[in-house]
């Protein structure tokens, strides 16, 4: 009897627990893209984490203790290199948009596909009443007219859309606000607990040893994965809109590069491309550039063309390669099967995609890897597998 009360009472605290999981992960699915923004930036942000941990503070400090060292160096990571990089990114976003609204816009290659779209940009002038008065007539009406004014119908109905459009907008910017603090917090806090968290949990529930190899070869790939080959992309976009948008100053118009900044950015992207990488994108431009400069008679200009792809291979394509390819040390994940995660992610969930394609790919395969076989035969391969992360925390 007493067995089937403490039976009784773990299954109903089991049920409790589930449902207390389901309710978490569902807040959880409402933050999907920041969360996996926030770990895109963990791994972008861990190597120089660490290297900083080479350099310990001094134990002391004009005779007083130099507590919370850890919580320095992930605090100084974010400030000098995260930070930067991020508004970096955004910054070239903002340069991105005016190339992408020119693609598309009136006289753009996309004008047909937006065109449905342009009455929906109607609605803004204002409403008759006050089309006619000007700020200084405004001013001067006595409170009679202003309520007579406030009174019209059509006066009324644009004062609720203006209302709801800076309703919204603020709306926007505190939720974007607030994104952006979850991702630099959640960083902060994975730099400085996630490998007691890890430690925990492995000790914990993992007695086999299974798990431990399971974590160890995850990490290795998604370090390898969204530091080495998604931040490559994207320093190497930077590089390209900014190295593409200088040489449009100094060259001649009939070898500038059209849409500079979104050929720049689809460098970055084409550079996560197997074998043939960015020279997709960059070698169809200069040849581009080389048939205007034959068609406009200026041969002269094709010493542009041969200066465009010098730079191109040395700054945008070889450095950027040479800096940061030495970190990427996974070989775990085929690649063929990578391309279709960097293909697919972005399909089937959005501009976010790009991560999470390849983090679910990591976990899927080294799921089939590692745990499959355990659930087969009930071994644990004897090899060990370091973590690296893990095994700093409990050295």
């Amino acid at each position: 009897m007493e067995y089937s009360t403490d039976l009784g009472r773990r299954v109903l605290l089991a049920t409790a627990g589930v449902a207390l999981f389901l309710v978490v992960g569902f807040v959880l699915s409402q933050f999907l893209p920041t969360l996996v923004f926030t770990v895109f930036m963990y791994y972008a942000s861990r190597p120089i984490y660490r290297r900083l941990g080479w350099l310990p503070l001094p134990e002391s400090f004009m005779g007083r203790a130099v507590p919370y060292q850890k919580q320095i160096h992930a605090a100084a990571t974010i400030f000098f290199f995260l930070l930067p990089f991020v508004l970096l990114v955004g910054y070239t976003i903002v340069l991105i948009v005016p190339e992408l609204q020119s693609f598309f816009g009136e006289g753009g290659l996309g004008a047909a596909y937006l065109s449905q779209f342009q009455d929906l940009q109607g609605g803004g002038s204002l409403p008759g009443p006050l089309a006619d008065l000007g700020f200084s007539d405004v001013l001067a009406m006595g409170p009679d007219e202003v309520i007579d004014l406030l009174r019209n119908a059509t006066v009324q109905s644009w004062l609720g859309r203006v209302s709801d459009t800076l309703i919204g907008s603020l709306s926007m910017l505190t939720a974007l606000l607030l994104r952006v603090f979850i991702m630099f917090a959640g960083t902060y806090y994975l730099l400085t607990d996630g490998p007691r968290l890890v430690g925990w949990f492995l000790d914990t529930f993992d007695g086999s040893g299974v798990l431990r190899n399971y974590a160890a070869a995850v990490d290795e790939e998604l370090s390898s994965i969204l530091f080495g080959n998604i931040l490559n992309a994207l320093v190497t976009g930077v590089i390209g809109i900014f190295v593409f948008s200088l040489y449009n100053l100094v060259a001649p118009g009939s070898v500038q590069i059209p849409f500079a900044p979104l050929v720049g950015a689809l460098t970055g992207i084409g550079s996560l491309i197997p074998v043939v990488g960015m020279k997709i994108v960059y070698l169809p431009v200069a040849a581009l550039l080389a048939v205007s400069a034959v068609i406009t008679g200026q041969t002269a200009a094709l010493a542009w063309v041969v200066l465009f792809l010098v730079v191109t291979l040395v700054v945008v394509d070889t450095i950027p390669d040479f800096l940061i390819r030495p970190y990427v040390s996974g070989d775990l994940t085929h690649i063929g099967l990578l391309m279709f995660a960097y293909i697919l992610g972005p399909i089937a969930f959005g501009f976010y995609g790009i991560f999470l394609g390849p983090i679910l790919l990591v976990l899927a395969a080294q799921f089939f890897r590692i745990i499959v076989p355990y659930i087969i035969t009930g071994s644990v391969e004897t090899t060990q597998t370091s973590l690296s992360d893990y095994d700093s925390a409990e050295s």
